[in-house]
């Protein structure tokens, strides 16, 4: 049979809204024709009742007559026609009224361009295939709001459980959480629902790499559930995603407990990377054995100033270790402490790689889902770090700095602010001698007193620690350096850096680029 090609109108005062929702590519794929839109509710009816298309998506609040009101309107008009309203309120009242009237989907606003996709395309297979109208979906938005623990009240969610085709009473129930990689192929959900016919569940896709479950308990064990679900996937030929299994809750109402519980089971991956199904029952309750010290920072911080990769590695690898204790305590734990070392380390060596990004704003530790993975991803982070100190400062001068900066004559430290500046601008003696309210000589001796070297050897080492930092950079230009930092030929800029980093600028790209 040919396929039929059905029409729809969008409804909303706000242009853009309708704007980009015509423009979607949806309307192509699934073969539905916009063919009209409305500003308000009045235009929106009359081009329902003059037009009859076979969908309307409409707001629910346009001024005048709302969304609501066009809907009861229809219903006394008994017009064919599928209407979705959208709405900016997770306002149960406002759902309450629009399935009274017979909507069919109640979305929320920004609209989620796959889940109007879903509600689309359940009502075009309807259509379609002769199968009647049933009562409204409930929305994708509106599950994982059930699931998160977001819904101010749930009775309305439930209700629309416990209606249609879902038939899920507020019984004892339980979540199901599907973690999939690569991400949720098309087919998978459909195999799942298959396996488990014979239960009361829905099923969705929370995102691309996540399904979601509510169950409701029938007496059969969730994890013979969970084992059934595998084994469907694995005669299709799809990819097996990590399941992990809440607790059994006594309402439908509490269901986010179970969610809460099955999201703590499915972080404890972290332990059997070859395990597929985690349970919320299972789970050790000991606390955590081992508690962090500054000593762990010091001494990883030591392993970083001496560039040493092999004690880095094994640092990070006893470091684990140690958090794991002989309990197994929480992933949380493991990760938020193992945060804390990466945190600690930023502090103590934050004179050196400030503005370099080295350790990124928020580091993502929680992808590393095995204690393998962890451990390399703690020495992938940390070895960078030690490869660019050396190059750029050397142990010495590293170590020199830290320990500077926390006895540092407030004076002297000004003086160094100006300087650490100013490195690509010719600095006088006034320059910096100003700021801390003293004469140009007596600045300099001063200086030499309190630090051991002249002010020009200073800015010379900061010249050449800047032009170290440049030359780490991918296709640098010597020359473009020079220029730079205040060198008008390359000539003096090179013998100047190998008087300070005993190599040439080539040879130091050399040795640290490859």
């Amino acid at each position: 049979m040919e396929n039929q090609y059905l029409t729809a109108i969008l409804a909303d005062d706000e242009p853009a809204i309708t704007e980009g929702l015509s423009s979607l590519p949806i309307w192509e794929e699934l073969g539905i024709s916009v063919i009209a839109t409305a500003d308000s509710g009045e235009k929106a009816l009359e081009r329902i009742l003059t037009l009859k298309p076979d969908f309307a998506i409409m707001d629910i609040m346009m001024p005048g007559m709302t969304g609501l009101d066009v809907l009861e309107k229809l219903e006394k008009a008994s017009i064919d026609t599928d209407i979705i309203i959208l709405s900016g309120y997770g306002r149960f009242d406002y759902a309450r009224k629009a399935l009274k009237f017979q909507a069919k989907a109640y979305l929320l606003k920004p609209v989620d361009t796959d889940e109007l996709r879903e509600t689309l395309l359940t009502l075009k297979e309807r259509r379609t295939d002769g199968q009647g109208t049933e009562k409204a979906r409930i929305s994708r938005s509106t599950l994982n709001d059930l699931a998160d623990g977001k819904l101010l009240e749930t009775r309305s969610a439930i209700s629309l459980l416990a209606s249609g085709s879902y038939g899920m009473p507020d019984a004892p129930s339980f979540a199901m959480i599907f973690s999939f990689e690569p991400p949720v192929r098309e087919g998978t959900l459909s195999a799942i629902e298959a396996a488990t016919a014979g239960e009361k569940r829905i099923i969705w896709n929370k995102d691309q790499a996540t399904a979601r479950a509510i169950f409701t308990f029938s007496g059969t064990a969730p994890f013979a559930i969970a084992e059934k679900s595998l084994k469907a996937l694995e005669e299709r030929g799809f990819p097996l995603p990590i399941i992990a299994i809440g607790s059994v809750v006594e309402k439908l109402g509490q269901i986010a407990t179970s969610f809460s519980k099955a999201s703590l089971a499915l972080s404890y991956r972290l332990y059997d990377e070859n395990g597929r199904i985690f349970t919320s029952d299972t789970l050790p309750l000991s606390p955590p054995e081992y508690k962090p010290s500054d000593e762990d920072a010091e001494h990883l911080v030591s392993c970083i100033l001496a560039d040493d990769n092999a004690s880095i590695t094994a640092f990070c690898s006893s470091f684990i270790d140690k958090l794991l204790g002989s309990t197994l305590p929480p992933p949380n734990y493991v990760y938020s402490i193992t945060n804390w070392l990466i945190r600690e380390a930023e502090k103590k060596l934050s004179g050196l790689i400030s503005d370099t990004g080295l350790i990124p704003e928020t580091p993502d530790i929680t992808r590393y889902s095995s204690i393998p993975r962890l451990k390399e991803g703690l020495s992938e982070l940390f070895i960078p770090i030690a490869s660019y100190i050396a190059a750029v400062y050397g142990k010495e001068e590293a170590e020199g700095r830290i320990e500077g900066e926390e006895e540092q004559d407030p004076i002297i430290r000004k003086m160094k602010e100006y300087i650490d500046s100013h490195t690509e601008e010719q600095i006088r003696l006034e320059d910096i001698s100003d700021p801390v309210n003293l004469s140009p000589s007596y600045a300099a001796i001063y200086f030499r007193k309190k630090t051991g070297i002249t002010l020009r050897e200073y800015m010379l080492q900061r010249k050449m620690e800047d032009a170290r930092k440049m030359l780490l950079s991918k296709d640098a230009a010597v020359t473009d350096i020079a220029y730079r930092l205040g060198y008008h030929d390359y000539r003096s800029f090179s013998r100047a850096f190998k008087n300070i980093s005993g190599m040439t600028p080539s040879e130091f790209q050399e040795k640290h680029q490859r």
